[in-house]
């Protein structure tokens, strides 16, 4: 008969003594003389975390002991229960674990340190098993026990990280939306000052600027996807931003490093407590022609685009002014205005303008003489210019006027 004794001594609070009884087999005596190796092993442990991972930082000593009491437990049980180990019991170890992640220990650092605590274990008493005269077969299938406790372990150990890290995006992603909502409206009062110094790390004595960035054009990247890009270039008090639809919305100190696909467009710097104009004038920029293209984009850039309101009433106006004629005529309307849109982003240049559609310049006189001719609007009167301006933009937002 054989069983495992737990006492308590004292020292770190709920710290585990773990004493193997047994009739006096080998084994027995074998992981008897582990536990009472307990102490050298954590020497070597606490000794290789704080060379290899600086993560562990805010974690004590004494926890480290306790964590490594609890390792040598469940090897135990490994060891004497058999090839299956107490899932119960292991998920509960797993949410004492759970405690470094509050701590800011990554899932992979954990891992790594509890791996390697377990192999100086599975080490320690096969050595001690050779010295007890435990058969060698017996000590190979205690080794594989023991490893094979520790996969499954990890896989528990893994299950309960994402949970914490859902729980812990799912919160954090509420603080940062109502952040920003309030930064938005202007409700800027000493409580979002709190949020901005203590859980974003936001300084008063800088200036920020409102951004809204996007995923443009071909991309297979997804929203999540963007915000993994940005997040890392404002970590700290460089600013905080959250998913907002199929955007991302926040506030940054610097310009991004935009790559294919990515579009970023920004207010102008103001300190928190006015943070309000500077957001709303990056959903502006980000709402133009301009902000379609990968890059960053400003209020200097895009100029007059921000103005254009969809919902102006003369937008009927000009679709009938302008469109419709054309189609009445049996006309490639799209194509036509196309044309009448790059002659004049091209400064009136036939040759130049002719280059980018890739057609003569006769045949570009054509078409804009046919404009003319059909809506009785010339292109170079400077109110039709600037109606035919304000009407590309608006298209060029809905892509009705773009051509493959």
């Amino acid at each position: 008969m054989s069983v495992i004794v737990r006492a308590y001594r004292g020292g770190f609070r709920g710290r585990v003594t773990i004493r193997y009884m047994d009739s006096g087999d080998a084994r027995g005596a074998a992981i008897n003389a582990l536990i009472e190796r307990e102490q050298v092993l954590i020497k070597q442990v606490i000794s290789y975390v704080r060379q290899t991972y600086p993560t562990y930082e805010s974690v004590s000593d004494d926890v480290l002991t306790s964590s490594f009491s609890q390792n040598i437990d469940m090897c135990i049980r490994g060891v004497v229960d058999g090839p299956r180990p107490r899932s119960h019991k292991l998920r509960a170890h797993a949410q004492i674990a759970r405690k470094r992640f509050e701590q800011g220990v990554p899932v992979e650092d954990l891992i790594r340190s509890y791996k390697h605590s377990i192999g100086l274990i599975a080490d320690a008493l096969t050595d001690l098993f050779d010295a007890h005269g435990v058969s060698p077969f017996e000590s190979l299938r205690a080794y594989r026990q023991i490893w094979m406790v520790s996969d499954v372990y990890s896989a528990v150990l893994v299950e309960v990280y994402r949970q914490h890290q859902l729980q812990l995006d799912t919160r954090n992603h509420a603080i940062k939306n109502d952040f920003i909502d309030r930064l938005r409206s202007g409700d800027f009062d000493d409580s979002v000052l709190a949020t901005a110094q203590t859980h974003f790390q936001l300084r008063a004595d800088v200036d920020y600027r409102g951004f809204v960035a996007a995923m443009v054009g071909d991309t297979e990247h997804d929203i999540y996807s963007l915000l993994a890009t940005l997040e890392p270039q404002i970590f700290g008090h460089r600013g905080v931003c959250a998913i907002r639809g199929d955007v991302i919305v926040g506030i940054c100190r610097d310009v991004f490093d935009t790559g294919d696909g990515l579009s970023v467009s920004y207010g102008r710097p103001r300190p928190l407590q006015n943070i309000e104009d500077s957001l709303e004038i990056a959903r502006r920029v980000a709402s133009t022609s301009t902000a379609l293209q990968a890059g960053n984009h400003h209020l200097e850039e895009v100029g007059w685009r921000v103005s254009v309101d969809p919902e102006s009433p003369v937008v009927d106006l000009f679709d009938a002014r302008f469109r419709q004629p054309l189609l009445s005529a049996q006309i490639d309307a799209a194509s036509t205005l196309h044309s009448v849109e790059v002659y004049l982003s091209r400064n009136r240049s036939y040759r130049n303008a002719a280059r980018e559609l890739n057609c003569h310049p006769n045949t570009l006189r054509y078409r804009i003489s046919r404009f003319a001719e059909i809506t009785g609007c010339s292109v170079d009167d400077t109110e039709t210019a600037t109606s035919l301006q304000w009407y590309f933009e608006l298209c060029a937002r809905s892509g009705e006027l773009r051509r493959g």
